[in-house]
């Protein structure tokens, strides 16, 4: 366990012997859980959020306990005692969390780099708002659970949706508000596509990674744009799942908790089991990486880590397309996995267009192919650009005849 020196409170994750991953704030003195949330992520969120989710929420309850211990509010006994955070003190953590946690802030626009002097972007609206929900959600358990044993008059269910409400609009007033611009999320143009495509070819002039590493890279872009697939779910593809014989088709596979992986920080597949089919070419270039490349691992999982034959991890895959971002010119969009999904999402609605698929069976065959339930609503987030454009064809028709 390493400890993290100059602060109060550290994320551990445990690894239990069924497989299961557990995230805890500890105190970094005594290295005994805090509580409450603790307490919180057991009864309200353990059941029901992805590994992923609950470590994610953690971590961010986590900055609450050493904000509070920072500004000198010892936030268990408050929270026992009834009270909860006034406006202000919560005014003064979400300033805190959108600086990037920094004891000096610099106006409202970020902080300063000690190291270049340069200003650092602070947080997205949308992860910002993401991470003060999840305070939010907090500190309204923690008033269900104490302000009715601390109360001992007639009006305990009053006082308690007051502070209940008192605390949903104090987040409300301090939320970012997202701008549209910000609120798109597009896949990449054709132009952004192809450059990204002379990055990843193997042995091209572009491709800037060692040479050990280029097939397996490559694999990895082709994969996630042919088909859609979240990065969870290309780290957990295993060599079974793979094309044989008379199946043309890639196998995800929910295995929650799965004590087989070595890999602490476990992938997930986030929703539906399914098969995918993929292009014939693609699934033989797999089996030669398998054969060639990968070699023999005591592990079933398909792609591997350049530093062995340990599975690849979230954190290898991210510096993979860290690194496309920085040799990536063509324009400043942000290079990650997920905006592969967004990606194969405009080309498939742009292909179903083309074969004149009605609009039913379209969203059906999106919600199969990525993983939601039928009937959800996903899909929305993922056709804007499709639906924008048959909007701008709709309008000009509409204004041609109009003007």
């Amino acid at each position: 366990m390493i400890i993290p020196k100059g602060r109060k409170f550290f994320v551990y994750k445990a690894v239990f012997s069924t497989g299961e991953r557990f995230p805890v704030v500890l105190h970094t003195d005594s290295l005994q859980p805090a509580v409450l949330a603790t307490r919180y992520i057991i009864d309200e969120r353990r059941e029901t959020r992805q590994a992923s989710t609950l470590e994610r929420e953690v971590r961010v309850l986590c900055w609450l306990y050493e904000w509070c211990s920072f500004v000198g509010v010892h936030l268990e006994t408050r929270l026992r005692s009834g009270e909860s955070l006034s406006s202000k003190q919560i005014q003064g953590f979400s300033r805190w969390v959108r600086s990037g946690r920094q004891d000096k802030l610099v106006g409202t626009i970020g902080k300063v780099n000690a190291a270049s002097g340069s200003m650092a972007v602070v947080l997205q609206p949308r992860t910002f708002n993401s991470y003060l929900s999840t305070i939010e959600s907090f500190l309204v358990w923690a008033a269900d659970e104490f302000i009715p044993k601390t109360d001992s008059s007639d009006d305990i269910r009053r006082s308690l949706r007051g502070v209940k409400r008192k605390i949903r609009r104090s987040f409300k007033a301090f939320k970012a508000v997202e701008s549209v611009e910000r609120a798109r999320r597009y896949g990449l143009t054709d132009g952004e596509l192809d450059e990204l495509r002379k990055l990843t070819m193997p042995r091209g002039k572009l491709n800037p990674f060692r040479k050990q590493i280029q097939n397996r890279n490559h694999l990895i872009f082709e994969t996630m744009l042919a088909t859609g697939v979240r990065a969870g779910e290309l780290l957990k593809i295993r060599l079974q799942d793979l094309p044989r014989g008379p199946k043309q088709t890639v196998s995800i596979v929910r295995q929650p908790d799965d004590a087989k992986d070595p890999r602490k920080d476990e992938p997930r597949v986030k929703t539906r089991s399914r098969e995918i089919p993929i292009p014939r070419k693609l699934a033989t270039e797999l089996v030669k990486y398998v054969q060639q490349d990968r070699g023999q691992c005591d592990h079933p999982y398909l792609f591997v880590s350049s530093r062995g034959k340990v599975p690849l991890s979230r954190a290898g895959l991210s510096k993979f397309f860290l690194a496309l971002q920085r040799h990536f010119q063509v324009s400043e969009r942000r290079i990650h996995p997920h905006l592969l999904r967004h990606t194969f999402n405009d080309l498939l609605m742009d292909r179903a267009k083309q074969v004149g698929m009605s609009d039913d069976v379209r969203v059906k065959v999106q919600n199969f192919l990525c993983g939601w339930v039928e009937g959800s609503s996903q899909s929305e987030v993922y056709t804007r650009r499709f639906v924008e454009a048959e909007a701008w064809q709709l309008i000009g028709k509409y204004q041609e005849a109009l003007w």
